[in-house]
């Protein structure tokens, strides 16, 4: 079998040409950090990670609502509290005001006491947060947290007080009920007839008090909620970001192995062929 000195000198250079080749496709790897720069490479992985991508973004969102959800709600429960602060305080007066020893001077200050404690939770109930919209907004939307799963926005209006309005909170039960105490405190200091029995008043106060506990109570139940979908899409997260660097982020050992081994071989082919052009061989060509 012959070899011409064309086909000794094509295969020196096709030899240099894919080494130099490989060399640079690894070099070019390790300088990127990613193993694949387009679709053709590999599009199993290239597909696999853009999918990785797009769960990766929605992840992002569900921690977007699940923080929203957590701050408003926080924000709306601090709130309710220092209303159900206010309401123990009223109920404390209530109960001060059948001590039979009372005259018309007490009930007045327990009046004036009570004026005060409805005015201050008038405006509470209608207050706005840090970016000016309502602590208790008129309406709530639902917002998804995690795959399935949708929680209030925040904490209804109407939830709280019981009817009334952003505008006119004064028409809600809470205001209603504190402002039946406040008449019934001047009517005992004026000695009329009373609206509405100690019975009444008293029924009125427990009602608002257990309805807005209530509501504090399932917005915490609801913040729970949200702290539980944090931890869960938090290690999801963690584990789709393994898989996607592991899908198309270069494997740094492995490619400087293999550019260590690409460009061996083209120093050792660029050797043999400047060997080769200063042979017998070629000089005769």
């Amino acid at each position: 079998m012959r070899v011409s000195s064309n086909q000794i000198l094509e295969a020196g250079v096709q030899s240099m040409n894919n080494s130099l080749a490989d060399a640079m496709e690894w070099q070019k790897k390790i300088g990127t950090g990613n193993n694949y720069s387009k679709a053709s490479d590999n599009p199993y992985a290239v597909s696999r990670g853009v999918r990785l991508d797009f769960d990766i973004d929605r992840l992002e969102m569900y921690k977007t609502n699940q923080n929203y959800a957590a701050s408003t709600h926080a924000i709306a429960q601090s709130q309710m509290g220092t209303i159900i602060n206010e309401i123990v305080v009223i109920k404390q007066a209530f109960v001060q005001s059948k001590n039979g020893a009372l005259n018309s001077t007490n009930f007045k200050a327990l009046k004036i006491q009570a004026e005060q404690i409805r005015d201050t939770i008038k405006s509470q109930m209608t207050a706005k947060d840090a970016t000016g919209n309502a602590i208790f907004p008129e309406t709530i939307n639902q917002v998804q947290i995690e795959p399935n799963v949708t929680v209030g926005s925040g904490v209804q209006f109407t939830d709280v007080f019981n009817g009334g309005t952003l505008a006119d909170p004064t028409q809600s039960a809470l205001y209603t009920k504190i402002n039946d105490f406040v008449t019934y405190l001047d009517q005992l200091a004026s000695g009329t007839a009373l609206t509405n029995t100690a019975s009444t008043v008293e029924a009125g106060l427990n009602d608002i008090f257990d309805r807005i506990t209530t509501a504090q109570q399932r917005s915490g139940g609801i913040a729970a909620q949200v702290d539980i979908s944090k931890m869960a899409m938090s290690k999801i997260g963690t584990e789709m970001a393994a898989t996607a660097s592991a899908l198309l982020d270069t494997n740094l050992a492995e490619a400087t192995a293999a550019y260590t081994r690409s460009q061996t071989l083209l120093n050792a082919a660029q050797a043999m062929f400047a060997r080769l052009q200063q042979s017998s061989l070629f000089s005769k060509l």
